[in-house]
């Protein structure tokens, strides 16, 4: 389709039943989407349902609890509690109506009091870490098939130094400035990002003719996008498309969480673009850049100004 208006649903069960036929499909529907439009929606994904009710439920406790100011959020590190209006994601924007838990790094994060607000915490985020870490295996590994690459060509480049983990929560809200957002437009900065949703909604994205369309919560799914370096890793034939966090009413009045994972390179991994993605007609674009490079200089951006 030449203007993307919708977002569309992969079913994952193929790839994962694992028959050369089934990953074939699913890794075209999957390169398709992420060249269309950027975004899809993933079901059949491979989370028990009782899994991802207890990490909102996890994250709501975090949120309510006073020992999250022990660990304040290090933009070094990617690790820690930032608090509301902490962070500009749209830096021409008031800053954001959220605040956040981020986890970097989790197989080599320390334990302790300086990293986690209770043991408990730590505990429930290393098994849940763990569990996103294979889904997002998946959905890289599907991208692999799809652009002729060999199947652990991803797994090889993202060994977790800079997977990141990340709750969020939209507190209620009375009164919004003007321009200001839950989180502010902005694309994402690595590979690809799996985000999961409450029923709340406000996710928007923006489609190839520049106009915001909602991407509500669908039961039994995860929004799956892809991100800035595997954008530049194809020579723009993946998008990295900008989506933003609008207030709605039931999360102004009772609040919205969700979860993200950032499936990130390691930081040495040189980003140079597919040789299959340049051509005559689309000669190759980008210069080499390391993956720690742009990550470090996109999270330092995005810090909110005092």
């Amino acid at each position: 389709m030449s203007i993307a208006t919708t977002i569309p649903i992969v079913d994952m069960a193929p790839y994962l039943e694992g028959t050369p036929e089934g990953k074939a499909q699913v890794a075209t529907e999957i390169y398709n989407a992420a060249h269309n439009v950027g975004f899809t929606y993933l079901k059949n994904f491979g989370m028990s349902e009782d899994l991802l009710e207890a990490a909102f439920k996890v994250s709501q406790s975090v949120f309510n609890c006073d020992e999250k100011f022990k660990v304040p959020f290090n933009p070094e590190a990617n690790h820690g509690f930032t608090q509301m209006k902490g962070e500009a994601l749209d830096p021409t924007k008031p800053a954001d109506l959220k605040e956040t838990f981020t986890c970097r790094n989790l197989a080599n994060q320390p334990s302790g009091p300086d990293y986690w607000p209770n043991p408990q915490f730590e505990a429930f985020m290393r098994v849940f870490h763990a569990r996103i870490v294979k889904i997002a295996a998946d959905i890289m590994g599907a991208f692999a098939l799809a652009l002729g690459l060999e199947p652990d060509y991803f797994d090889k480049r993202h060994t977790g130094l800079t997977q990141t983990l990340r709750l969020l929560h939209y507190p209620p809200v009375e009164e919004v400035a003007e321009g200001q957002l839950g989180a502010g437009a902005h694309t994402d900065y690595g590979t690809i990002t799996v985000l999961f949703q409450d029923p709340s909604g406000g996710l928007q994205v923006q489609n190839l003719a520049g106009e915001w369309i909602d991407a509500p919560p669908i039961p039994g799914t995860v929004v799956i996008n892809t991100g800035d370096l595997i954008s530049r890793w194809s020579n723009d034939f993946f998008k990295s498309t900008p989506h933003r966090v609008v207030p709605r009413p039931a999360a102004m009045k009772n609040g919205r969480l969700s979860i993200a994972f950032f499936s990130d390179p390691d930081p040495e991994v040189m980003i140079e673009t597919f040789p299959n993605c340049i051509t005559e007609a689309n000669p190759a674009k980008y210069a080499p850049i390391t993956a720690g490079e742009h990550i470090r200089e996109r999270i330092m951006a995005s810090q909110a100004k005092a």
